[in-house]
């Protein structure tokens, strides 16, 4: 929808003192394509006009605004080079930059292209908002709420400013999902429950969780306590998530628990890269010792962001007394209007469970299982509900194959 409205404002904003004088009648039919969503008969007509007139300002800076609302942005941030390298860095041609940038993840580019416009423009809203947006997608709250914050100012007029409604309401919406954001503590209850058709009796799981953002880190401390084999379990464990540079960040875990249920001692380490075009990836290694065996788990995934949508891939290659195997997951999860708003589904076969818990469920043969997650916040985000119910079929040693349903529900709250 943002993308739908800002190719709609520049489309008419697109046009020049000296573009509207020139303006012919072919441009004008693909300005009117463009508009209306026909995209491909915008482009059609513009790409004669360009190979007519290949310094055609309002052509090429149209076909790059619709080039970059179907996603490929690669191509139309050339296509924005051509016209920075013909006609120089108008302000549209400033704004599209980095937006387009923004859009496409490149979050360096699109930020030393918006503090470039603004040390022209050091007023402008426009260019104050998108930084904030910027910022606010590096997870660099502090400055972007600095920044919204003085649209609000000036557009109150507290600072001799000229008023923007509309660019003021944008900035009192994202300032107040910022601030929310940018809370460091959060708590969180989760129940879990497994019933089996048969094998087993009723697996009862229960956490309680700490998070706490610090610089460049987010720290995650948990207390398992488990029902599982008619007996009790319990664990502690702490995660950490530093942030390595600006496309690099790591995954680190520790657990130790009372020799029961859970394994002795866990750790876990896994580096994840964010690549070009959206791509993610990542590859580490999950470490578990029960008291009889120890467990060596190997890992990577790949996943890409498609509009709203998340789709992944994780594999899993588990090394357990001298016998390798090997397990896949697939997710594919939908956004809605945040992040902390989300439907996923997903499915899985192999050996290897998604949470590992017990030495019994690394132990048996084969399993595949399809997953259902949703969350939903409330109270302008400080509250966090999630829930997913699962299915498996799997089969253990001895050859006993049991159906397994469970279901989870995770209350979070930020402060």
């Amino acid at each position: 929808m943002i993308k739908r409205v800002f190719l709609a404002t520049l489309v008419v904003i697109s046009l020049t003192v000296e573009g509207v004088a020139q303006m012919n009648h072919p441009y004008q039919q693909a300005r009117e394509h463009a508009h209306a969503g026909r995209h491909t008969e915008a482009k059609v007509i513009l790409s004669q006009i360009i190979q007519d007139e290949p310094h055609h300002y309002d052509a090429q800076f149209l076909q790059a605004l619709i080039t970059a609302w179907e996603g490929k942005y690669d191509v139309a941030l050339r296509q924005i080079d051509t016209l920075l390298d013909q006609h120089g860095p108008t302000r549209e041609v400033r704004e599209a930059l980095v937006r387009i940038n923004y859009w496409a993840g490149n979050y360096i580019e699109a930020l030393a292209a918006v503090d470039e416009a603004l040390g022209l423009h050091p007023d402008d809203h426009t260019f104050l908002y998108l930084r904030a947006q910027v910022l606010a997608a590096q997870k660099n709250y502090d400055p972007a709420i600095v920044d919204l914050q003085q649209i609000l100012n000036e557009g109150n007029g507290s600072k001799g400013g000229h008023p923007d409604s509309e660019r003021s309401e944008e900035a009192e919406a994202l300032l107040s999902q910022l601030k929310v954001l940018n809370l460091k503590n959060s708590i969180g209850l989760e129940y879990q429950y497994a019933h089996f058709s048969n094998t087993f009796t009723p697996w009862h799981l229960t956490t309680l969780s700490y998070q706490r953002k610090v610089p460049s880190a987010l720290i995650i401390g948990r207390l398992r306590y488990a029902r599982m084999f008619d007996q009790n379990g319990i664990q502690a464990e702490i995660d950490a998530y530093p942030e390595i540079n600006e496309k690099t960040y790591a995954y680190l875990n520790l657990g130790i628990s009372d020799r029961t249920i859970f394994p002795v001692f866990r750790w876990g380490a896994e580096l994840f890269r964010e690549l070009p075009s959206q791509w993610e990836a990542s590859a580490g290694m999950r470490g578990l010792y029960f008291e009889s065996t120890p467990v060596h788990i190997y890992t990577a995934h790949l996943g890409r962001y498609v509009g709203n949508y998340w789709l992944a891939a994780r594999g899993f290659l588990t090394s357990l007394r001298s016998r390798n195997h090997f397990t896949g997951l697939l997710t594919a999860r939908r956004y809605f209007e945040h992040e902390d708003h989300f439907l996923s589904l997903y499915a899985g076969s192999g050996a290897t469970p998604l949470q590992i818990n017990t030495l019994v469920e690394i132990q048996r043969l084969e399993a595949n299982w399809l997953g259902l997650d949703y969350q939903h916040a409330f109270r302008d985000r400080t509250w966090l509900l999630r829930s997913a119910v699962e299915y498996q079929q799997e089969t253990y040693p001895e050859v006993r194959s049991t159906d397994r349903i469970s279901f989870s529900i995770n209350l979070q709250k930020r402060f």
